[in-house]
């Protein structure tokens, strides 16, 4: 389940910045960033909500 867990937060961090470069053909570092916070996200709070 950790496994799969940190695969989708990774597969979501790289997401944006691939969306984004799809549409417009180019990638700020602000969408890098965009990405790496909603993987983070995800990764720290998951399916499951707050971890407290």
């Amino acid at each position: 389940m950790r496994k799969m867990h940190l695969l989708v937060s990774t597969a979501l961090g790289a997401a944006v910045p691939a969306a984004v470069y799809l549409v417009s053909g180019s990638v700020g570092v602000e969408f890098i960033v965009l990405g790496a916070v909603i993987g983070l996200a995800y990764w720290y709070w998951g399916p499951l909500g707050l971890p407290f």
